[in-house]
């Protein structure tokens, strides 16, 4: 089971880790400048219309991440869906998606974006089942990425 829970700075070290660990399980370089935005959450998610979660196990550990950042007044981008490579394979990443989703709406938002690694096949598959769109591959940064897309509203 896990809880999730607003991000707080007293979450800076604990979410930086489980960033480290999953980029590098997706080989990639743990240093590089694409990901300043972890350092600046509050900057780059929480006073700007999004929002970050924290997701905690039973004892409190923070076991998981998810940023959900404002693009425009109808969409936002969840960035940084991150699962401890412990903890993978339980469903954390499918709840986290769905609170992600869920706080989306409520924020107003009825358009999502994301995009993963062209190598992280989970996500892929996780994104695929939950009514993602592929949207092709593009390079950010120097990252070979796959870009989705979800409306979050039916359409009529």
């Amino acid at each position: 089971m896990l809880n999730f829970r607003r991000y707080s700075t007293a979450d800076h070290e604990d979410i930086w880790r489980i960033h480290l660990l999953v980029i590098a399980a997706a080989g990639v370089e743990p240093t590089h400048q694409h990901y300043h935005d972890i350092f600046h959450i509050h900057e780059n998610y929480l006073d700007c219309g999004g929002d970050f979660f924290v997701g905690t196990g039973l004892n409190g550990v923070v076991l998981a991440m998810g940023g959900l950042k404002k693009l425009d007044e109808e969409t936002a981008e969840i960035k940084r869906l991150r699962v401890h490579p412990d903890y993978q394979q339980r469903g954390f990443g499918q709840a986290l998606l769905e609170r992600l989703e869920e706080r989306a709406l409520e924020l107003g938002f009825n358009h999502i974006y994301l995009d993963a690694l062209t190598n992280q096949l989970g996500a892929k598959k996780m994104f695929m089942n939950n009514g993602y769109h592929h949207r092709g591959a593009s390079v950010i940064d120097g990252f070979w990425i796959n870009v989705y897309e979800k409306s979050l509203v039916p359409s009529t």
